[in-house]
């Protein structure tokens, strides 16, 4: 069994995960941490996600017990929370350059998981995507359209940048260089674009769709999240390993072997 507490506790995901957590009996949950004034602060668990009462409450530290911690915050408390030093997954999107170089800092010293989406499906997605950038080739055009519900703060998403990054490193381009977010005005396409796109719209978990074009056919590689739970069930796994895990920093296709 690994004992896990869950950071951002309070959120939509993380609710999410303490349910799923509560529902394994793999795992334990040694706790959830909240923000200091936030209202849930000592509230619960259980019945915070709608679970059940559990005995477990909402503080603003991990406990000492837990072998693993699983972070849905927001990226500056996120790279604050490094400090406490345990194993970590890291699911929180929309961190800066500098924030990802303080989280590989951090995992010389500790193991760290970092990971835009935990969806196995998605993950596996991506291997697909590179594969099909390659073999494909340059005859073509790559576009990318993610869709998510109203109140996702960060666009593009990092599911859709994972999948723009892999179509990247199919044909051993860097991704900085042919990115291009929307289009405006006169913007005839270039050759080598990959042009990655948001929408953002009602109660939508999470759309993501990778279209090759080419004049003769187009290929599509679409996911669909349906609920946030196979999240969650992706984090519990990347938890489990992580906690096991030497320093260093991994990502869900470490996880997935």
């Amino acid at each position: 069994m690994t004992r896990i507490a869950v950071v951002g506790a309070a959120g939509r995901m993380g609710r999410e995960v303490v349910r799923a957590a509560l529902e394994d009996d793999s795992f334990e949950l040694a706790g959830g941490v909240v923000k200091p004034e936030a209202p849930e602060l000592a509230a619960d668990l259980g019945e915070l996600c709608g679970w059940g009462r559990s005995g477990v409450v909402a503080t603003e530290n991990p406990p000492d017990e837990a072998e693993a911690l699983i972070e849905f915050t927001e990226p500056e408390a996120t790279v604050e929370h490094l400090a406490y030093g345990k194993p970590v997954v890291i699911g929180t999107t929309g961190l800066s350059e500098e924030q990802l170089a303080r989280v590989e800092e951090a995992a010389k010293g500790q193991p760290v998981v970092l990971a835009p989406n935990m969806s196995v499906g998605v993950n596996l997605v991506r291997e697909v995507v590179r594969e099909l950038s390659e073999k494909l080739g340059t005859d073509y055009d790559v576009e990318i359209v993610e869709a998510h519900h109203r109140n996702k703060v960060d666009a593009p998403s990092g599911t859709a940048l994972l999948l723009a990054r892999a179509a990247a490193e199919g044909r051993k381009y860097d991704l900085d260089e042919v990115a291009v977010y929307g289009r405006e005005g006169h913007a005839p396409r270039e050759e080598d674009e990959i042009g990655i796109h948001a929408l953002r719209g009602g109660a939508v978990v999470g759309e993501h769709r990778v279209c090759f074009y080419s004049d003769g056919e187009e290929v599509e590689i679409a996911h669909r999240a349906l609920s946030r739970r196979t999240f969650a069930a992706g984090a519990l796994r990347a938890a489990r390993f992580v906690a096991g895990a030497e320093p260093g920093l991994y990502s869900m296709h470490d996880v997935l072997g």
